[in-house]
């Protein structure tokens, strides 16, 4: 396996697609148990979004550790975050929303998230039950037009977070996130979730938003990469463009 520099996070964005087939060789990428949990979505379109996000997950730690991409073996913690197995110096997180999808990959626990802008009125409820005061101030009052865009950054900040951490999504909601927007520290909130965590905003496509957590405080290393499914003779991961981003923020 080819050394991650200890700052270093790489994130991978994949395009999902609106095609309810995903391309045959990613469904023979998958093991028993992820083609079981694809089986169990009735919606065609939601079944080929799953396969490929978990395709494109094998395909890039399989390129990183020199495997197979079908070969790659997982195990999962208690509330099913996926480790790879055998790799101990190497962890990953995985976040898909609609048609676009993020793995992240890292040399300590990191988490990612992505999620599509919702309803400015729908988000001003949700962040008025579970975010702090500061929080839903920050929400409620902003343009109508930007309120979506407000809370997602806080919520992608939040669940990257819990995700890094291995807990459950409840236990973050709690967290106070908020801040310039780029690169930030979080403080543990106590409870499960210790902390700290460096958290980077993602900008993957326009009417989304995301984030991704790394365990400890120091800045961190984005370098940005796009996967797309095998053509052509490829395996995806030759389509790919870099950005290597240094650290911009204290």
């Amino acid at each position: 396996m080819t050394a991650i520099d200890a700052a270093c996070v790489e994130v991978w964005t994949v395009p999902l697609g609106a095609e309810p087939q995903p391309p045959p060789a990613l469904d023979a990428y998958l093991d028993d148990g992820e083609r079981a949990r694809a089986g169990l979505l009735r919606d065609a379109l939601d079944r080929a979004r799953f396969v490929t996000a978990h395709a494109a997950l094998r395909a890039v730690v399989g390129a990183r550790t020199g495997c197979p991409p079908e070969a790659v073996r997982f195990t999962r913690g208690p509330n099913g975050k996926p480790e790879v197995e055998g790799e101990d110096g190497l962890f990953i997180s995985l976040s898909h929303s609609y048609d676009i999808a993020l793995v992240a990959l890292a040399p300590r626990p990191v988490g990612v998230d992505v999620e599509r802008l919702g309803e400015a009125s729908a988000v001003t409820r949700i962040a008025e039950r579970h975010f702090p005061p500061s929080e839903f101030a920050a929400v409620a009052a902003a343009p109508a037009k930007e309120r979506a865009a407000v809370f997602a950054r806080l919520w992608t900040r939040k669940e990257a977070c819990v995700k890094a951490e291995g807990g459950r999504l409840t236990q973050g909601l709690g967290l106070l996130v908020q801040g310039v927007d780029g690169q930030l520290t979080v403080q543990g909130g106590g409870g499960a979730l210790d902390g700290p965590w460096r958290v980077a905003d993602l900008a993957p496509t326009r009417g989304y938003a995301g984030a991704v957590a790394l365990i400890g405080s120091g800045p961190i290393r984005l370098a940005v990469r796009s996967w797309l499914p095998p053509a052509a003779g490829n395996r995806g991961e030759k389509s790919t463009s870099l950005r290597e981003l240094s650290p911009a923020w204290s």
